[in-house]
């Protein structure tokens, strides 16, 4: 350094060490000053070879947050030898350089940078850092050095706007090395960094740590402002002339530089002693610097008899120069971002049902939080097949689980963003998709908490070789949204169909009627199996001869020809219904199988197309016989009744006359009835015997 030739040099440096920590797991913003700390180091050197330095003091004048006395007597400095003082520095509370460390997980969709990995996912990663010179003087040079953990991968290392960034080795492990040779005052430089990382583990992961080590010249932490006092080689002496003229003396007297160093000569006093004292003959303040070897000098008279006796004081200090730089480190700690991981598993209650039934089931999505990180917001998309009934919205229930406790959210508008059900109806002629979505749940769904979806299913008639999937997908996001994580069970849930068969029997008898010509004719469907019966038809002929007179059964039915046709709908698993009907005709009754056709939910739906069923034809009244029939009835029960009988024991009775009853809406109100009395264990006696007793007759004054 040209301009310290010849100078003593004092060389202050200044160390700050900084450590930077994240706010909190998962944080994208500015990072936090855990610890800074400060100190520094002051040297004063005698640059020379051959000259030596005493009575040195350093004058410091500021010293401010620091430990340093304000003035440091030094004493001598031997050639080539230096001064050194220790001190520290208080009470800084940024470094110089601003660092700024941005990871955002997921650089294709985030407006603000994602802060969560999704687990077993490609994470597209933007890595940014930005170094920014907080000072109004440049800085000399930055090298930042940040380690690459392993679970960065397909590292793209961007060009900077500043400096060279590329990834190297050190002791085994991945690095990135970006230098800048110069950052202007005020100014920035950004690196980016595009990665991939694929989180395997459920835990948080480690983004890796950056180191950032700088230099500063011509800058100091601390206001002291050194000057350095002190002497060194010089020669200084006067000389006496005898004058031209007795009594006179032409003198002068002379400085020499005899050292390395530029001094300044500041002040030449030289005194005259005479017989009353002395008096001041020089007094000048040069105020000079003069290079090594060089000379000053001052000529003055005096007149003395005899040689003058002078006496010179020469007041020089050897010049200084001051450098000054601050060496900083700041070291970033790891952020670690959250892993969004959960699982759905559904629980089909039965996990099988059997073939052709109406069966009562229960579905059960439950959605465990696998990861660290929390839900915000979850979207369900469960799909019902075909040969389903889908629940009502009312009878769907979500709760969650956590380690608060549980809470039930299915009416709380604070947590359910949408709900539907595609097609919002109950057929179960196609499939439906239940969509529900949820949010606010970022302080409802914690790690280890779950989601619990429940909800009724009807199974309506199902068919054995149909393969039943009933497939369920989540899509949760958390607080700062990024791509969805989506997931399904392993393997697509499925409904077993038990394949249950079907039993059925029919009866058939032909009784003679009161007239001649009458027949009662009754035909028995009995469901023998296990499943229930749907859209069930009968077919019965009547015999050439005779025509139909009466219908005794509750059943829609139509004549095709001679043939008539009665439609069940359902018929329950091992129940049985009557088909009780007459004709007249001539001769005896010739017998003939009924004809049964199960056409089950679909055969229904087309015959229903194809030709709507009529309803029953209303007879404008019974036959002789039947009219006689159930006038016997009746008096049989109600004379029961006035001996004294329970409601019991009358219910009973009703039930079991039932199949000798006409069909119809009569018939109905009075299973009711029966079933009414049932409930009344004590016998029917007073008032309440004689009100039913009317009733009773007035069930049979309607058959007549």
């Amino acid at each position: 350094m040209a301009e310290l030739k010849n100078l003593i040099v004092v060389d202050i440096t200044d160390y700050e060490n900084t450590i930077l920590s994240p706010a909190s797991i998962g944080a994208t913003g500015e990072h936090q000053v855990k610890e800074i700390k400060a100190n520094g180091v002051l040297l004063i050197k005698n640059t020379s070879d051959k000259s030596r330095l005493w009575n040195i003091a350093c004058d410091l004048k500021e010293v401010v947050n620091t430990n340093l006395d304000k003035v440091l007597n030094v004493g001598s400095i031997n050639p080539s030898e230096e001064f050194k003082r220790d001190y520290e520095i208080q009470n800084l509370k940024e470094p110089c350089l601003k660092v700024l460390e941005v990871f955002d997980a997921e650089r294709d969709i985030s407006v603000v940078a994602n802060n969560a990995f999704l687990y077993e996912n490609a994470n597209k990663c933007n890595l940014k850092l930005s170094l920014t010179n907080t000072l109004d003087i440049p800085f000399t040079d930055i090298t930042l050095t940040r380690d690459l953990p392993e679970i960065l991968q397909d590292i793209e290392i961007k060009s900077p706007s500043l400096g060279s960034a590329e990834q190297l080795e050190e002791d085994g492990k991945r690095v990135l090395s970006w230098k800048i040779q110069g950052l202007g005052a005020k100014e920035s430089a950004t690196l980016e960094v595009y990665c991939t990382v694929v989180a395997k583990e459920r835990k948080d992961q480690n983004l890796g740590g950056l180191k950032v080590n700088y230099v500063i010249d011509n800058k100091k932490l601390t206001m002291i402002n050194p000057g350095v006092r002190g002497e060194t080689d010089s020669m200084s002496g006067v000389t006496r002339d005898e004058g031209t003229n007795p009594g006179t003396w032409d003198c002068n007297v002379e400085f020499i530089n005899d050292s390395e160093f530029k001094v300044r000569l500041e002040q030449v006093l030289v005194a005259h002693k005479i017989p009353t004292g002395e008096e001041t003959v020089v007094d000048e303040n040069p105020n000079v610097e003069l290079d090594p070897d060089a000379t000053w000098d001052k000529t003055f008279p005096i007149e003395s008899a005899n040689v003058p006796e002078l006496e010179s004081e020469i007041v020089f200090t050897p010049l200084f120069g001051v450098i000054t730089r601050i060496i900083g480190e700041i070291i970033k700690e790891p952020t670690y971002y959250h892993v969004l991981s959960a699982e759905v598993h559904k629980t089909i209650n039965p996990p099988e049902v059997a073939a052709y039934a109406n069966t009562d089931m229960t579905i059960i999505n439950t959605i465990p939080n696998k990861g660290t990180s929390t839900f915000d917001n979850i979207e369900i998309l469960d799909e019902i097949p075909p040969d389903f009934i889908p629940p009502l919205e009312k009878d769907i229930k979500i709760e969650i689980k956590n380690p608060e406790g549980n809470i039930e959210i299915q009416q709380r508008e604070d947590f359910m963003e949408s709900f539907g059900i595609e097609p919002n109806d109950q057929s179960p002629d196609s499939n439906h998709l239940i969509t529900i979505k949820l949010k606010n749940l970022k302080e409802q769904v914690p790690p280890d908490s779950e989601i619990i979806m429940s909800y009724p299913l009807l199974a309506k008639n199902p068919k054995p070789e149909v393969r039943y999937n009933t497939p369920v997908q989540i899509k949760a996001n958390v607080p700062v949204k990024g791509k969805e994580f989506i997931i399904s069970p392993p393997e697509e849930p499925v409904i077993k169909i038990k394949y249950v068969a079907r039993k059925l029997k029919t009866l058939k008898s032909i009784k003679p009627g009161l007239t001649e010509g009458e027949f009662n004719i009754t035909v028995r469907i009995q469901n023998k199996g296990d499943v229930e019966l749907e859209n069930i038809v009968v077919k019965d002929k009547i015999p050439s001869g005779f025509t139909l007179t009466e219908t005794n059964f509750d059943l829609p039915y139509e004549m095709v020809g001679t043939d008539m046709e009665v439609k069940i709908v359902e018929l329950k698993a091992n129940e049985s219904i009557n088909i009780n009907y007459s004709c007249s005709g001539q001769g005896d009754y010739p017998r003939s199988e009924p004809i049964v056709n199960v056409l089950g939910r679909d055969g229904s739906s087309e015959s229903a197309a194809a030709s709507p069923v009529a309803a029953p034809p209303k007879p404008s009244e019974l036959s002789q016989s039947k009219s006689a029939q159930v006038h016997e009835i009746f008096t049989e029960i109600i004379q029961k009744v006035e001996k004294g009988i329970t409601g019991v024991e009358l219910g009973d009775l009703l039930e079991n006359k039932r199949d000798a009853l006409p069909a119809g809406p009569n018939l109905h109100q009075i299973m009711q009835f029966a079933k009414d009395l049932k409930e009344n264990l004590k016998m029917l006696v007073g008032e309440a015997r004689d009100d039913i007793i009317n009733k009773l007759k007035d069930f049979k004054n309607k058959y007549e």
